[in-house]
């Protein structure tokens, strides 16, 4: 379906970026087998602790491959001598959230567990806007990946369910047992991409497919949530659309194929999902009775003995328990007060205190308690602010499938709210490296680093001064 209305759909032909190499190099480049090696050992490592027995220790391999990473981005700022302001905001973050829990008690451990856990995938941000040459297509191939990818944890999932494991959350192709978290955050992340593609370049075949494949893996696992996530995000996309200039007539059209396919996933889901599992049909979720107890559930699971707090439970006990004192209600308890951790036995001081010992998935609740109010505001305006950046690059750049990167991230960081009131994100391996990956390099974009040049020996000689105008200049 051609626009004449998107500037993209012409012949002229983008401008060859500089810092960029050729497909057959930079497969080869050190910085992108790093990459490749975190970016597996998200996909893998949890399946392989799940079916192939593995010991529980072997989950530690993903955090020595980012701590490594994070040691190479170090390396690079110290080599060039040039700080990222993003750094610097990383490390002012580090001071303040850093001093509140050592203050009231907590152990310096728990504190840097609770850094490295938070600013583990952000730092990729830092090592991926470094990266000098970046391939010139690498947008168009992020997208195909991405497509491909969501392929791939589908076939694994026809298999899982061809051997016996039934539709839950196990279901969920490499990303292991009870694994749905993680595989919906990572169709979010893709299904965001594929409206950034039709918000760029109006063509809707590539947003379709995206959205069958996302339909069909959620299916699979059961996910009731990616009906509502789509519905948001199929809205905010369509304001997006809007805002850089879409045709009202078009829309029309888009928001009637929204809403057939949104009628065609209730009853598919009730035919397939709820019958055959005795599970509840989705009409009955938006009896305000049933809703209140879905959101607002304390009580114990039967089959694993912890509270499962509602969403809504969780997010109001947890500003309960930041109303201790004007401190705390800004500053929450401080980084890492909510962190666990099995294999270093690490438990943050909050979290050991509390009564009930968890949250439930909801990642608000959490994030309030360790960072408070300030540290939300900080966290939205910071959003704001990247959002802002990329819109403004996405209307004026000539790269369609740059642009379409760009506006999909900006629908995926205007909807970090919901994503932490779905679950807990920074548990979600795979749709962290890709996001903050892919945000590095559209920063590289925006803000491109200077490449020093080294002068000749030559030219350095003519500043240099000779031994005759050095004489002139001594005291006689």
């Amino acid at each position: 379906m051609a626009q004449a209305d998107y500037p993209y759909r012409n012949d002229r032909t983008a401008p060859k970026r500089e810092n960029t190499v050729a497909r057959s190099g930079w497969m080869r480049e050190w910085w992108f087998r790093m990459l490749v090696v975190l970016f597996f050992a998200e996909l893998i490592v949890p399946f392989l602790l799940w079916r192939a027995g593995l010991p529980r220790s072997m989950d530690f391999f993903k955090e020595i491959v980012a701590g490594v990473i994070v040691l190479l981005t170090f390396s690079f700022i110290l080599l060039r001598d040039r700080i990222p302001l993003a750094l610097l905001f990383i490390l002012g973050v580090s001071l303040i959230w850093s001093l509140v829990p050592i203050l009231d008690g907590q152990t310096a451990g728990a504190t840097l567990w609770g850094w490295w856990r938070f600013f583990k995938y952000p730092l990729l941000l830092i090592f991926a806007y470094l990266i000098p040459r970046w391939p010139k297509d690498f947008p168009r191939w992020f997208m195909r990946f991405l497509i491909v990818l969501m392929l791939f944890e589908i076939g694994v999932q026809l298999v899982q369910l061809a051997m016996g494991e039934p539709p839950g959350d196990s279901l969920a192709g490499t990303f292991g047992w009870k694994g749905v978290a993680s595989y919906s955050m990572f169709v979010f992340f893709a299904v965001c991409i594929g409206f950034g593609h039709w918000v760029a370049t109006g063509e809707w075949k590539t947003m379709l497919l995206i959205l069958v494949l996302g339909l069909v893996g959620s299916m699979l696992n059961v996910t009731k949530f990616y009906l509502l996530a789509v519905a948001v995000m199929g809205a905010a996309a369509l304001v997006l659309h809007m805002l850089r200039g879409g045709q009202v007539r078009q829309l029309f059209v888009y928001v009637i194929l929204f809403t057939l396919s949104f009628a065609a996933f209730v009853p598919i889901y009730n035919s397939f999902i709820a019958n055959t599992r005795g599970l509840k049909p989705l009409q009955e979720y938006l009896d305000p009775d049933l809703m209140e107890e879905y959101l607002f559930n304390d009580g114990k699971g039967d089959e694993d003995g912890q509270y499962n707090f509602g969403r809504g439970f969780a997010i109001t006990y947890a500003w309960q328990q930041i109303q201790r004192d004007n401190t705390t209600m800004l500053f929450g308890f401080g980084m890492g007060s909510r962190t666990y951790s099995a294999a270093l036995g690490i438990t943050g001081a909050s979290l050991a205190e509390d009564l009930y010992g968890s949250l439930g998935d909801t990642g608000m609740g959490q994030w309030l308690q360790e960072f408070g109010v300030l540290g939300v505001v900080l966290f939205n305006l910071l959003n704001f602010w990247i959002m802002w950046r990329l819109f403004r690059h996405a209307r004026t750049v000539s790269d369609p499938n740059l642009a379409a990167m760009e506006y999909g991230l900006i629908l995926f960081t205007f909807l970090w709210p919901l994503w932490l009131w779905y679950h807990r994100p920074w548990i979600a391996g795979v749709m962290m490296v890709l996001y903050w990956v892919s945000l590095g390099y559209v920063f590289r974009q925006i803000y491109p680093r200077p490449r020093r040049v080294r002068r000749p020996a030559a030219t350095r000689a003519l500043d240099e001064p000779t031994p005759h105008a050095t004489d002139a200049r001594l005291p006689r």
